[in-house]
C-alpha cells in the first residue's frame, strides 16, 4: 500500500458556479488519483480525508441522528459523520463529504446556502448536481475500477463485505460498470 502522500500531482478544479451537468470524469480522476497506490480493498478512507487535510469527526448528532448521515465544516476542516450508523455508511459519508471538499470547496465557501447536510436516505440519481458529483466520487472512491474489474461478475453480496461497502452501493457499482 503507498504512503497515501496525495497532495501532489492531479488536483480537481475548484469551481465558481454550480455546473449544468455533474463532472463525472473530473469525478473520477480525483478518486482515481487519491487510491493510485492502493493495491486492494477496502480502501482507508478516513486516513485519506486525512492526507487532504480534513478531521473526520465521529459525532452524535441527536435529534438529527435518524435524518443526517454527515456535513462538512469547510471552515474548521472537518468532516462530522453520524457515529450512530454502520461502519459500511459511515464510510460512504465519509468519501461523500470528501467529495464535496475536493470538488466544491470554493463554491460552498462563497455560497454556504448551497450546501446541504448528507441524508441517511437518499436516491444517489436524484438531487443537484453537486450532489451527484459527490455521490460518484464517493462511489468511486471506495471502489475504484482497477480494483473492480477483475472480479466484476462476483456477486454484490459477496464483493460488498470486502470492499466494504453497502449490498446497494456496490450493486450500483456493478450495473454501472457493466455498461
Amino acid at each position: 500500500m503507498s504512503d497515501l502522500s496525495m497532495d501532489e500531482g492531479w488536483e480537481a478544479p475548484m469551481i465558481d458556479h454550480v455546473p449544468d451537468r455533474p463532472r463525472y470524469s473530473v469525478t473520477k480522476r480525483a478518486a482515481d488519483h487519491l487510491t493510485a497506490g492502493i493495491n486492494s480493498p477496502p480502501i482507508p478512507v478516513r486516513r485519506i480525508a486525512e492526507k487532504q487535510g480534513v478531521d473526520v469527526v465521529f459525532a452524535d448528532f441527536g435529534k438529527h441522528s435518524d435524518t443526517v448521515a454527515g456535513f462538512c465544516d469547510f471552515a474548521r476542516k472537518k468532516l462530522y459523520v453520524n457515529g450512530d450508523e454502520r461502519t459500511e455508511r459511515q464510510s460512504f459519508t465519509i468519501a461523500h463529504e470528501l467529495g464535496h471538499w475536493m470538488l466544491h470547496r470554493g463554491l460552498f465557501a462563497a455560497h454556504p446556502e448551497l450546501y446541504p447536510a448528507l441524508p441517511r436516505r437518499s436516491d444517489p440519481n436524484r438531487g443537484c448536481t453537486l450532489e451527484k458529483e459527490a455521490n460518484h466520487f464517493a462511489a468511486h472512491l471506495l471502489v475504484p475500477d482497477r480494483l473492480l474489474k477483475p472480479v466484476l461478475h462476483a456477486p454484490a453480496e459477496t464483493l460488498a463485505p470486502a470492499f466494504g461497502v453497502s449490498v446497494m452501493m456496490m450493486g450500483f457499482r456493478l450495473t454501472n460498470a457493466k455498461r
